[in-house]
């Protein structure tokens, strides 16, 4: 920004002072946590609030000579004779430069009224006049004189009130956000209004640094401690950058490292340090992340820091022009050209040593590769494990076998790596800073494991799923697909039948890193279809298996039943074709003037043959290690005593019998009538 004569060009930019707060009313009782907790009016620390938030007016010392009042931009002045329109709060320095230029008795500085003013108070007055003006100078402190407000600590906004009439009833929670409104709330605590401040708040100290307070106590040490801790630059100077010419800005920045100890009233940018080195690049980096960028210092009236091509992270946003606004040789603070609310604080950090393989150095370096055959040999995929420190693009990482080769940079090794020591040996990873070309050489460790956690070799599935039937007895929770039948080919196929449907697809094994896959392709019958793709095996025994694809589980069981109308899907099949008469049940064959029909919705109906007697059921078949029948919700009769659960011991077309699992010598014998 600059500032030219009037007449020829002007410089539009409003300095905006904006008062916000809201309130949110409860009707809720609230009390506070204790007494000591509650503001009074006028209290002390009621003072020392309103002090923090009171306007600081020596921004603009150098036009009006008053610390206690603010003029409003823009305003018109002239510097012997010659008009200026001051319209942002550089223009401040460019006054000050003009003035410089004079001696004390030559330089003269007269405002072009009227003006509005701006009090301590945040009340707005418009002044016709210099005597009018005089007035309320004549009421401020004189140059570096003791005055009411502190500035040496800040709030960090929002912070919340909470309010309460004498008996501590009808709450109202009062939400701040700025100076201002703290200051008005202060001042309107009267007629017996208590309030006290939800805690924790945080506190901003002048260097930037932040405190957390959790009380009334501690709020008023933190205050008072920092009262007097930083130079309030109430001079009549527009700040104490009069020794910061643009050649000592830059040198101080390349002197030392630079923390952002705050940038826009957040200071979670405090753990990264900006090393600005004097090739016009800079590196900006915390423990864990480091990103580069461009900068340079120039001079248009102001001094300006432009910062550009920010490589990554959210450091990106300190992306722009910054005007200098104040200097010493452990701090500067910047102003963002594009909105002047936004402020960058450097603070000088010349104890740290500046090592940009930190992140190489702290990371434990531990290839893992797998030998799920236990010869001691495995592939090893390398790029990983430095992932963490090269996200900023800094660096080029590349991994040898021996340290001669990393320190030559021949020899490269591909992804992925064979061990070819056994059980493994280690590896060096060079790692080379993009722009200057230092390297640093770092041992990595190689381990082999045993990555199958199914505990299954994929030999050992192929021979399981082609020695038997197998049915998927649980999808997600669910049975419904129990009625198909797998029939598993060593040829890659797999014949699937159930549901009245047969269809023919393929299935495939394969070993990864993770463990064994079973894929399924071209599954195209009903339900069944699910199925479908990649399942990676987690558990696994010679007649079951469970897999995982994604968010879904599935479990498929052995059927090695021999007799073929003796597997679940044509046992169920076999109920439904016929009613079944009830031969014995423990032993007692006076059930057997019952017959039961078998219906497809999982209905059956249990009655006598000339119907004197009928009972409803639910049945279901499914496969747990065995076939099993299951009997629920028998509507009446003796017949009731059959709700259970029954496992298939003998099969024949025509005869099923079963036991009943808790006690075995509880024998069912249905035998088939289709008569």
């Amino acid at each position: 920004m600059s500032l030219r004569f009037l007449g020829k060009k002007s410089i539009v930019l409003c300095l905006i002072i904006a008062s916000v707060f809201a309130c949110q009313e409860e009707s809720n009782d609230i009390t506070p946590t204790s007494n000591q907790e509650v503001i009074t009016p006028n209290s002390s620390l009621a003072i020392m609030l309103q002090n923090t938030a009171t306007l600081d007016g020596s921004l603009d010392n150098v036009i009006d000579n008053a610390n206690c009042i603010l003029i409003n931009l823009p305003v018109n002045v002239e510097v012997n004779g010659v008009s200026f329109l001051i319209d942002n709060v550089g223009d401040y320095q460019v006054v000050e430069a003009v003035l410089n230029e004079f001696t004390t008795s030559e330089g003269n500085l007269e405002i072009v009224f009227p003006i509005t003013i701006t009090l301590n108070d945040y009340t707005q007055i418009v002044i016709a006049n210099y005597d009018e003006l005089e007035t309320f100078i004549n009421e401020c402190s004189g140059e570096n004189e003791a005055d009411d407000d502190i500035e040496c600590v800040d709030f960090h906004y929002p912070i919340t009130f909470s309010t309460y009439d004498a008996n501590f009833q009808i709450a109202e929670t009062v939400v701040i956000n700025n100076d201002e409104a703290l200051y008005s709330f202060i001042e309107n605590l009267e007629g017996g209004i208590l309030t006290s401040l939800n805690f924790p708040i945080t506190m901003i100290l002048s260097d930037g640094s932040t405190v957390e307070v959790n009380s009334n106590q501690e709020l008023e040490t933190t205050i008072s401690e920092a009262e007097d801790d930083c130079d309030e630059d109430d001079d009549n100077d527009w700040s104490d950058n009069d020794t910061c010419s643009i050649s000592d800005v830059e040198a101080n920045l390349i002197e030392c490292e630079w923390t952002i100890s705050n940038y826009n009233n957040d200071t979670g940018f405090n753990i990264f340090n900006i090393d600005f080195m004097d090739n016009d690049t800079a590196t900006i980096a915390s423990l864990n992340e480091s990103y580069i960028m461009d900068w340079y210092v120039s001079l248009d009236e102001n001094i300006y820091l432009v910062l550009y091509n920010v490589s990554g992270g959210n450091v990106q946003v300190l992306n722009g022009d910054y005007i200098l606004v104040e200097c010493t040789p452990n701090q500067l603070v910047f102003q963002d050209l594009s909105d002047i609310s936004v402020e960058l604080v450097l603070d000088k950090d010349c104890e740290q040593d500046a090592n940009p393989f930190q992140c190489f150095e702290d990371l434990e370096a531990v290839f893992v590769g797998c030998d799920d055959d236990n010869d001691g040999f495995g592939e090893f995929y390398l790029a990983p494990i430095f992932e963490t420190c090269q996200a900023s693009g800094l660096f080029e990482v590349t991994y040898h076998e021996t340290l001669v080769d990393a320190q030559a940079n021949v020899n490269m090794l591909a992804s992925p790596y064979s061990n070819i020591i056994a059980p493994a040996q280690n590896l060096y990873a060079r790692v080379e800073l993009l722009n200057t070309g230092e390297f640093q050489v770092f041992e990595v460790a190689l381990t082999l494991e045993n990555c199958n956690a199914s505990g299954c070799t994929e030999s050992e599935v192929d021979a399981y799923l082609v020695e038997c039937l197998w049915n998927v007895v649980n999808l997600n929770g669910n049975d419904d697909l129990v009625l198909f039948d797998l029939d598993f080919d060593a040829n890659g196929t797999v014949i699937i039948t159930g549901n009245g449907q047969t269809t023919n697809s393929t299935w495939s094994t394969s070993q990864a890193d993770d463990g064994i896959w079973v894929e399924f392709n071209g599954v195209n019958a009903g339900n069944i279809q699910a199925i479908s793709g990649n399942w990676l095996i987690v558990e696994c025994e010679t007649d079951r298996l469970q897999m995982n694809q994604g968010n879904n589980t599935m479990v498929i069981e052995q059927d090695c039943t021999t007799d073929s109308n003796c597997n679940v899907n044509d046992v169920e099949t076999n109920l439904m074709d016929c009613e079944w008469t009830i031969s014995s049940y423990n032993n007692e064959s006076n059930f057997s003037i019952f017959n039961i029909d078998f219906q497809a919705n999982g209905q059956a109906i249990i009655h006598t043959p000339n119907s004197t007697q009928d009972y409803s059921a639910n049945w279901t078949v499914s496969l747990d290690g065995g076939i099993y029948l299951d009997f629920s919700n028998i509507s009446g009769g003796n017949v009731q005593v059959l709700n259970g659960n029954y496992i298939l011991v003998e099969c024949t077309p025509d005869q099923m019998i079963f036991h009943d699992p808790s006690n075995t010598n509880i024998e069912l014998i249905l035998d088939k009538d289709c008569d």
